[in-house]
């Protein structure tokens, strides 16, 4: 023996290290998806843009064809109102919108409707980000559809607490000002509620009634958030309004605070704008200053020339296949629009 050390051939070197990086990575990517989602890894790569102290943000995320709205409060919670219909193009756009907002806690979850386009994107939602209560249609059939199925098993997997949504729930903030409920269905237990219709014979047209009709105020400035409901069902809503006023009685108290739908400044058009879902009563009712209408550049029939109609004879809509998303600041009594397109 010569006392020399062999080498290794540097082909087999070539290999080792290469062998060891693709470790590491291998390994990199088992710790950050314990943390982050690898296919949503895009999502949290953005820096926060929080709320303005004493301000209010209520933005209309670009879900394509779906829903999502999310609410920054004045003091500091959030509430986030459906989450788009869980195509993954959309849900990562939620999550990095959301992301973009330096949401963590979404405090109030509230589920509108069983339907696809506004639940099928919780179940990730709600895996991956801390929340605090859900506000969820009552459905005696968790299988009603696979969406809500899969949203409500994510809600028991992680522990989340919810309730019912319905007319008489809601939140209030007396320091801060700050009014949520809900104008429909009424409560769960009754048999005359919206939800009993879906759960006795759940066509598509009891489901969309059995939607959870939000309103929404703050320093002047209130807001409709009209889900899926139909013409029928705002129907219901505008008359149970003008009966309550006709006697002189509340409509839609929460702690001391009661509905007026003559100061609505801001509605969504129920169900993208479709043309089963508009009712030209409830707008002359309203009069919006502004609309919302949440659709997709695929889908032929919405918006509807039907609703419109109804809407522009007091604005012209926003689009979020056009404007992207829409955010709306309330702060001094007033508000303002911006669009990311």
């Amino acid at each position: 023996m010569n006392g020399r050390k062999s080498k290794l051939p540097k082909r087999v070197i070539a290999l080792i290290i290469t062998a060891a990086i693709c470790a590491i990575m291998v390994a990199a990517i088992l710790i950050v998806n314990a943390f982050i989602p690898v296919r949503y890894l895009s999502a949290y790569m953005v820096n926060g843009n929080k709320n303005a102290e004493g301000a209010m943000r209520v933005s209309y995320a670009d879900a394509g064809f779906g829903d999502c709205i999310l609410v920054e409060l004045p003091d500091g919670k959030t509430v986030l109102i459906d989450g788009g219909d869980g195509a993954y193009p959309n849900t990562l756009h939620l999550l990095k919108f959301l992301n973009s907002r330096g949401v963590s806690t979404i405090d109030y979850l509230i589920c509108t409707s069983v339907k696809d386009e506004h639940c099928g994107g919780l179940t990730e939602i709600v895996k991956y980000k801390k929340v605090g209560y859900a506000f969820i249609p009552f459905s005696l059939n968790t299988r009603i559809t696979d969406e809500y199925n899969s949203f409500v098993s994510a809600l028991n997997e992680r522990g989340v607490s919810y309730g019912y949504a319905g007319v008489g729930e809601g939140i209030y903030s007396e320091e801060y000002g700050y009014f949520l409920t809900f104008l429909s269905p009424s409560n769960y237990l009754s048999d005359q509620s919206a939800y009993a219709g879906m759960n006795s014979d759940p066509t598509t047209a009891n489901i969309e009634n059995a939607s959870v009709i939000t309103w929404l105020e703050y320093d002047g400035t209130a807001f409709a958030f009209t889900s899926d409901i139909r013409a029928e069902g705002l129907k219901s809503i505008t008359e149970m309004y003008s009966a309550s006023i006709a006697l002189g009685q509340p409509f839609c108290r929460i702690g001391g605070h009661s509905v007026k739908l003559e100061d609505c400044k801001i509605v969504t058009a129920p169900c993208h704008a479709g043309k089963s879902n508009t009712y030209a009563p409830w707008y002359d009712l309203i009069q919006p200053e502004q609309a919302v209408i949440s659709v997709g550049k695929s889908f032929a029939d919405y918006p509807s020339l039907q609703a419109l109609s109804d809407i522009c004879n007091y604005c012209d809509p926003y689009y979020t296949m056009y404007s992207g998303d829409i955010t709306v600041t309330v702060s001094g009594g007033s508000y303002e629009i911006a669009t990311s397109k």
